[in-house]
C-alpha cells in the first residue's frame, strides 16, 4: 500500500500549493497532463481519484464550512482567511475546486471505467461510477449550471457548454448513481485483486458502495423535494442506506501525507493562530453543557486548561480579524486539528438527520423522531471522549429532545443539530443545507454577545443561540449568505461558452430565497 500513498501524497502536495497542472493554452487539457504517465492500471488510477476528490474537500471545503457556518473565525494576529470569513470572493477565488475535478479527478474516474468495462471488474466500475456521481454533485452544488455532457472529452468538446443544472445534471447525476445500483450484482460476484487496498473509502465493500450510491441518490432528490416526493417515499421504503460513515482516513504524520486543512494551515502556514473559536458554536455549546466542546477547540493559553469550560474556552466575534484589544491572542481557543482527522463523503450523523428530514417532511412522526434521535447519538459518538453522552440529550426533558408540534419546528430540531454535526466532519455540505432549508437562520442582531472582553458571555439582546448573525464587515447585506462559488476565470478565459457568471448572493433553484 506504501506505493499508492506516494501517489496520493504527491498529488496532496501539488493540490494544496495551487499548482496548475495544466496548460493555460486549452480551456481543460485533460488529456496530455504531463503529470501523469501516458499509460497506467485502474489499480492505479483508483486510489489518485480517491485522493484528488478529497483534496480539494478537506482542504477550502472544510475551511468554508467552518468559517460560513461560524464555526471558527480568523485570528487577530494573522490575516490568512479575512476575505473568506467577510465573503470577499471572485472569480478566482477556489479555482481548486474547478479544475481539479475536470483536470485530475473526473478524467481519472473516466480512465477506471474504460478499463473496468474491458476487463468486466464491474466492482472498480462501481465505484468509479459513484465516485463521478459524487464529484459532479459536489460541482453542481457549487456553481449551479456546470460542463456535464459536454465535459471530459477535449477532442469533440473543446469549449464545452454549461448544462442547467436543474433540467440537465441532477438528472444526470440521478442516472449515473441508477447504473452503479443496477450493476451491484454483477460487482458482489467477484471481486478484483487487492481492490479492498485501492478503495480509499469503503474498502472495496460494494455492499457498502451501493448503500452509499442510496444515500447520495437521497441527497440529490431532496433538492427539489415536491417533485421527487413518491420517488423518495419508495427509495426510503427500501430501507437500504448506509448508516456509516463514507470517509478518507489512509494519512501519515508526516510532510504532504496529512488532511488536506492541516498540511495547509498547520505544516505549510506554520503557525497555530489562524483559526479560532467562532462566538457562534462556542455560546451555544457551552450555553447546553454539551461535551463536544472539548473534542472542537483548546482551552486558551491565558486559562491554562485549569476550571470549568465556561472558564477555559473562549471564542472570537464572526467575522474578519477582530482588533487585537478585544480579546487577546492568549484569551481565545485554537480550533482543534490534527493530521489524521477523516475527510467524509458523508458522516453517519449526516445520513440519520437526512432519513429524519425526509420522513418529518412525509409527515411520519415516529419515523422521523427515530432517525433524529440517532442521528444526534451519532454526532456525540464520533468523539471518543462524549461516546453514549448523546442519549440524555434526546430523552424527554433533555436539551435535545425532538419537538414533534409541527414540521417547521422537527426541521428546526434536525437542521440545528445536523449544523452541529459538521463541525469537524464535511462542513460545506453544512452550507448547502443552510442555504437549502435556511436553518440556521441569520439573525437580526448584529453580534452574538453584547461584549467582546474575554469571558463576559451576555448575549446580544435579540439574538437567539444557534442562528448566524453577519460578519461585521461583509461586503453582503445583513441578512445575505454567500451561495455559490463565481465561475472561475480558468474557465471564462478560455471557453467561449462559459456563462456570464451571477451574483455570489443569488440563490440557485433549489434554494430558499434571500434572506432567509
Amino acid at each position: 500500500m506504501k506505493r499508492y500513498k506516494l501517489l496520493y501524497s504527491s498529488l496532496f502536495a501539488l493540490l494544496i500549493a495551487g499548482t496548475s497542472l495544466t496548460s493555460c493554452k486549452d480551456y481543460l487539457d485533460v488529456n496530455d497532463n504531463p503529470n501523469y504517465p501516458v499509460t497506467t492500471t485502474m489499480s492505479a488510477l483508483l486510489p489518485s481519484a480517491c485522493a484528488s476528490t478529497i483534496s480539494q474537500l478537506g482542504l477550502y471545503g472544510d475551511l468554508m464550512g467552518d468559517m460560513w457556518l461560524q464555526f471558527t473565525t480568523q485570528g487577530n494576529t494573522t490575516n490568512q482567511y479575512n476575505t473568506l470569513c467577510n465573503y470577499s470572493l471572485t472569480v478566482t477565488s477556489y479555482n481548486g475546486f474547478f479544475t481539479n475535478a475536470y483536470t485530475n479527478t473526473l478524467p481519472d474516474l473516466k480512465d477506471v471505467i474504460a478499463m473496468a468495462e474491458d476487463e468486466e471488474a464491474w466492482d472498480y466500475w462501481v465505484i468509479a461510477k459513484v465516485l463521478t456521481a459524487y464529484n459532479y454533485h459536489m460541482l453542481a452544488d457549487l456553481y449551479e449550471d456546470i460542463p456535464f455532457t459536454e465535459a471530459l472529452d477535449q477532442e469533440k468538446y473543446p469549449y464545452p457548454h454549461y448544462d442547467d443544472g436543474r433540467t440537465v445534471v441532477y438528472p444526470g447525476i440521478l442516472a449515473l448513481l441508477d447504473e452503479a445500483i443496477a450493476k451491484c450484482p454483477q460487482a458482489e460476484e467477484k471481486s478484483s485483486s487487492y481492490i479492498e487496498t485501492y478503495d480509499m473509502f469503503l474498502g472495496g465493500d460494494i455492499e457498502k458502495w451501493r448503500k452509499f450510491a442510496k444515500n447520495l441518490k437521497l441527497k440529490v432528490l431532496i433538492r427539489d423535494f415536491e417533485a421527487n416526493k413518491q420517488t423518495i417515499q419508495d427509495l426510503l421504503d427500501e430501507n437500504d442506506f448506509l448508516e456509516a460513515d463514507c470517509a478518507f482516513t489512509a494519512f501519515e504524520n508526516a510532510t504532504d501525507k496529512g488532511n488536506p486543512l492541516y498540511e495547509y494551515n498547520i505544516r505549510q502556514l506554520n503557525t497555530l493562530e489562524n483559526i479560532r473559536a467562532c462566538h457562534t458554536m462556542l455560546e451555544f455549546l457551552l450555553h447546553y453543557n454539551d461535551p463536544r466542546v472539548i473534542n472542537l477547540y483548546m482551552p486558551t493559553s491565558a486559562s491554562g486548561g485549569e476550571g470549568t469550560n465556561a472558564e477555559i474556552y473562549e471564542g472570537l466575534p464572526c467575522g474578519g480579524r477582530p482588533d487585537t484589544d478585544v480579546i487577546a491572542l492568549s484569551e481565545s481557543s485554537r480550533y482543534l486539528q490534527a493530521y489524521n482527522d477523516p475527510v467524509y463523503l458523508m458522516n453517519k450523523a449526516e445520513i440519520f438527520f437526512l432519513e429524519a428530514e425526509t420522513y418529518a417532511r412525509l409527515g411520519n412522526v415516529s419515523a422521523a423522531k427515530e432517525k433524529y434521535d440517532n442521528g444526534v447519538k451519532a454526532a456525540f459518538n464520533r468523539w471518543e471522549s462524549t461516546t453514549g453522552m448523546g442519549d440524555a440529550f434526546v430523552v424527554a426533558g433533555g436539551d435535545y429532545a425532538f419537538d414533534a408540534t409541527s414540521e417547521e419546528t422537527m426541521m428546526k430540531c434536525i437542521m440545528t443539530q445536523k449544523w452541529i454535526s459538521y463541525a469537524h466532519a464535511n462542513a460545506l455540505d453544512g452550507v448547502f443545507d443552510r442555504n437549502r432549508t435556511g436553518i440556521p437562520a441569520i439573525s437580526s442582531a448584529a453580534t452574538v454577545r453584547v461584549s467582546d472582553v474575554a469571558l463576559q458571555r451576555d448575549l446580544t439582546p435579540g439574538y437567539e443561540l444557534g442562528t448566524l448573525v453577519a460578519p461585521g464587515s461583509s461586503v453582503l447585506q445583513p441578512t445575505d449568505f454567500p451561495r455559490r462559488l463565481l465561475i472561475p476565470s480558468r474557465s471564462s478565459q478560455y471557453n467561449p461558452n462559459a456563462p456570464v457568471t451571477k451574483d455570489l448572493e443569488e440563490p440557485m433553484w433549489w434554494q430558499v430565497e434571500r434572506g432567509k
